[in-house]
């Protein structure tokens, strides 16, 4: 190139990047300014308005949120790099999934990109992450520092602009709607995902959710990054901002190269911190490497570096002064605050915080990240490439999972294939009928060989969980997991799948990436029936159970001696404005089953007559106490709003919950004739408020002692009664997940349980080997005893379910237990 051409280039790029507007330029202010905030379609067109001033930055609409927002990723690289995107993306898919040989892929990792992600806003309470997404972008486009041309060169940067637009936007809706009030920090009165709220972290193996859904696919089956960095702003008080190595213990099934190489960008993430003197960087504590289920947790099962970091904040976008006198003692790890230590090497030791804090200590990280990722990409490439080849060539364990379309309910046998191919999981269908250690399977038969490049995510979600006993010293408490111990997900979703030890011969094609679920099935055994119950009705026919439980529709045998004619249900989910990810899912799962219902505010139960609108009303899990009295007025609600300890005044308007009177209407309701659910924690509210004749074994916040019992997230036997219509297509022996639980007796005399207080068990826990997976402790003070329990209360009924039958729409083995309940209150008995 001439001096002369050459000059015309500079000039000409420094026009172009000048043009590159800063964020205070289009929006008028920076991004965590004092009681500023931009929501995300302000976002949005920031970013639209990067993408026409240049060239380094292109703009792509992946997906369609719950409440319909567009969702964006922004791929940001050199000019060059974002030409030649699909040409990159496809080295890296082949090097990825282990499709390269070593000569190819050595010369791949050197020819290819490192990508990393980058993501935002997936709890809408935590608003850093979102509102530095565009400094983020303008330094990696505009900066012509070494460091930032080395990031652009060498770097593929993902980032979504937020995993949840719909709760970024109503987040800043209610913010600004408070914003200099006396309720600037109050909580929001709803779920900020319109199912899920903060479990919208705890969906990522289930994928139920059409974000999870969107992302999933982005991340396992079209980009395969080496980083997946997923911010977040709740930090262990007071530290500043947590960063890996995660605590323990650690998930068998993560390649160790990965937790090592997670292990490695913490340090270089804490090292940039502390040369820039920001202080109270923490590790090791809190946030484990055991669960398999978030969205930075996932990608580690899928060889990829899950990064998860916690900054600090307090409310929203306002300041704080905080004085180091107030601190606490310790970190719960026991660790002092006050004081260094190996995981915790520059205390903040107090002083002003704000919005733009986090926002430079997420930026600080980011860079952390990215310079490391260009520095070394054809390491991260390279290595990518040699865990895959390690799991597809692996040896240990069982050569394969084999799923019999012989099943007691083959649509959630086909939901739970489907869900895993939507997580990269390779599906191979049998064309033939073949034989494998000494078992005849069917053709049709879908067999997942452990021999594929996500080996650890297939094998963890198939497996039974053993969550380890770690204590402090010898002799003390056993630590207890961050989230959920055991989620086997067959065991969850009631499936029947084989364990395969030795090689065989089969005959087997690749399933499609996106398996079909089939039509909706006629038989009570499986949960698309409720969804052929859903459409006959839709559609004005008629729909009868017979004793047994067996579905008829007109022109059926025994179609006129049927025991119930159904109709289309009305049902209440009480939705309080304390918000309730329970009740989500639950309004999720009735969603997914096509029931029509209402979400009940404390004032629906106030206005008398329930039972003329409802035959159903639902509890989800919620403490007695928060269900009678939600927030009063006046009362701080602690740190949700921000992540950090501190008062939140409510408005008024959202305080109190249903008081007596709308427990007494609530009552009520069930004498007439209604039907009254109640999940796990909410049966202490009619147990303990209705004459019932039931004895709560476990109340809210009992048990958890050494010795008591205490399930913190597992998988249990249950002993199902399926002649009991509440149980219609369920098998005698079953698995439930519980977090937490109850277990009942019946306190009646056997002569007096009968007529109006008539009550009978549903569902027991197992008078043995009650673990299935995870972990439990004082499993002896249940064994044998109620789980599931239906009382009769006047003309209606109460239905307690110690457990939560519906959990986060992923225990489809119990469904059943809901859906019958919900159908038997509005069916006419014949």
């Amino acid at each position: 190139m001439t001096y002369r051409a050459s000059l015309l280039a500079v000039t000409l790029a420094s026009a172009i990047f000048a043009a590159v507007p800063t964020p205070k330029e289009h929006f008028g202010f920076t991004p965590g300014d004092e009681r500023k905030m931009v929501n995300y379609a302000e976002t949005v067109a920031y970013f639209q308005k990067l993408e026409k001033s240049t060239d380094r930055l292109k703009l792509e609409r992946f997906g369609t949120s719950t409440d319909g927002r567009p969702m964006y990723v922004a791929i940001i690289s050199s000019a060059d790099n974002i030409k030649k995107l699909a040409q990159y993306k496809e080295m890296n898919r082949k090097l990825a999934l282990g499709l390269a040989s070593p000569a190819e892929a050595k010369t791949l990792a050197k020819q290819s990109k490192a990508i990393v992600w980058i993501d935002a806003g997936i709890h809408s309470s935590e608003v850093a992450p979102v509102q530095h997404m565009p400094d983020l972008a303008y330094k990696l486009l505009a900066d012509e520092s070494d460091e930032v041309k080395r990031i652009r060169e060498n770097v593929i940067t993902l980032q979504v602009l937020s995993i949840n637009p719909d709760g970024t936007d109503w987040l800043n809706e209610w913010y600004r709607a408070n914003a200099g009030s006396p309720y600037e920090n109050a909580p929001m009165v709803k779920l900020y995902h319109k199912y899920a709220g903060h479990d919208n972290n705890r969906d990522w193996y289930m994928m139920n959710l059409v974000e999870t859904r969107h992302v999933t696919k982005l991340l396992f089956h079209e980009w395969f990054p080496q980083i997946v960095y997923n911010q977040h702003q709740t930090a262990p008080y007071p530290a500043r901002i947590f960063i890996p190595p995660y605590g323990e213990p650690l998930n068998p099934n993560i390649p160790a190269t990965i937790m090592e190489g997670i292990n490695g960008l913490g340090s270089v993430m804490k090292e940039r911190l502390a040369r820039e003197g920001k202080t109270g960087a923490i590790s090791y504590v809190g946030f484990d490497a055991w669960w398999n289920g978030g969205l930075r947790s996932v990608p580690a099962f899928h060889n990829m570096h899950g990064i998860l970091t916690e900054t600090a904040g307090w409310g929203y976008a306002q300041s704080r002064t905080v004085n180091p006198k107030d601190f606490p003692e310790r970190f719960a790890n026991g660790i002092p605050t006050r004081e260094p230590s190996v995981f915790y090497p520059m205390p903040w030791m107090g002083g002003k915080w704000d919005l733009r804090d986090a926002i430079e200590y997420n930026l600080t990280v980011d860079f952390a990240i990215l310079d490391h990722a260009a520095v070394r990409s054809d390491h991260f490439l390279t290595k990518a490439w040699e865990v895959a080849r390690n799991n597809i060539e692996s040896k240990q364990g069982a050569v394969a999972y084999a799923v019999s379309p012989e099943q007691w309910d083959p649509s959630s046998a086909k939901e739970m294939l489907s869900r895993l191919a939507m997580g990269g999981v390779a599906i191979k269908r049998a064309n033939a009928p073949f034989e494998a250690d000494g078992k005849k399977f069917p053709e049709g038969t879908a067999v997942m060989l452990t021999s594929q490049p996500f080996r650890g995510y297939l094998v963890d979600l198939m497996e039974p969980h053993k969550y380890p006993e770690l204590k402090v010293g010898t002799t003390g408490p056993t630590k207890r997991p961050y989230d959920s111990a055991g989620w086997t997900l067959n065991m969850l979703m009631g499936v029947k799948v084989d364990r395969i030890n030795t090689p065989f011969n089969a005959k087997l094609e690749d399933m499609p990436a996106e398996i079909p679920l089939g039509p909706a099935s006629k038989d009570h055994k499986e949960n698309s029936s409720f969804l052929f119950t859903a459409q006959q009705l839709s559609a004005g026919k008629k729909v009868r159970w017979a004793k047994d439980g067996t579905i008829l529709t007109e022109g059926d045998a025994g179609f006129n001696n049927a025991a119930w004619e159904l109709a289309p249900p009305r049902v209440g989910i009480y939705e309080p404005h304390s918000t309730n990810m329970d009740a989500g899912w639950t309004d999720w799962t009735l969603d997914y089953y096509k029931i029509p219902h209402t979400m009940l505010k404390d004032a629906d139960f106030k206005k008398g007559d329930l039972k003329a609108k409802y035959d159903t009303i639902i509890l989800a899990s919620q403490a007695m106490n928060s269900i009678l009295h939600g927030i009063r007025d006046g009362e701080g609600r602690g740190g949700r709003a921000g992540g950090e300890e501190g008062g939140s005044r409510q408005r008024p308007e959202f305080t109190g919950g249903l008081e007596v009177e709308g427990v007494a209407n609530l009552q009520k309701f069930v004498r007439d004739g209604g039907t009254l659910l109640a999940f796990d924690q909410a049966t202490e509210l009619p147990a303990s408020l209705f004459p019932l004749p039931v004895r709560l074994n476990l109340r809210t916040g009992e048990g958890g002692g050494e010795g008591g019992y205490y399930c913190p997230g597992s998988l249990i036997r249950i002993t199902v009664d399926p002649k009991n219509p509440l149980a219609f297509g369920m098998q005698e022996e079953a698995i439930a997940y519980s977090q937490g639980g109850q277990a009942f007796d019946i306190t009646l005399m056997r002569e007096f349980n009968t007529g109006d207080r008539e009550t009978k068990t549903v569902a027991s826990y197992a008078r043995k080997d009650l673990l299935a997976s995870g972990w439990i402790s004082g499993e002896r003070q249940v064994l044998g005893k109620g789980i599931m329990m239906e009382a009769t209360h006047g003309k209606g009924k109460v239905v307690l379910y110690g457990f939560r039958p519906q959990f986060r729409g992923q225990s489809f083995g119990t469904f059943k237990l809901v859906l019958n309940a919900i159908y038997l209150a509005s069916a006419k008995t014949l």
